[in-house]
């Protein structure tokens, strides 16, 4: 096996131990998006203004996705489609 193949089964290979430790860690320091149970965890915060901030912090970390062009198409069902 030469350095080249070596090199890329080495990327491959952490590539896959990230993977695996964000499914197990998620929580740790990679920082994603919200999930469902952090916006059910503000039905627990009792304070007014620190549901707000908490709220607040949960919306402006959501990831955004902005379309140029095209149509959007979208129901109740939660499916979303893009034509063009």
């Amino acid at each position: 096996m030469d350095n080249i193949s070596k090199a890329i089964l080495s990327v491959i290979a952490v590539a896959l131990c990230v993977i695996a430790f964000k499914l197990l860690n998620p929580g740790g320091s990679f920082v994603g998006a919200p999930t469902f149970g952090d916006f059910i965890a503000l039905r627990d915060i009792k304070d007014p203004e620190q549901r707000k901030e908490a709220h607040l912090r949960l919306m402006k970390s959501l990831p955004l996705v902005r379309v140029q062009g095209g149509t959007i198409d979208a129901d109740v069902s939660g499916n979303v489609s893009i034509d063009n």
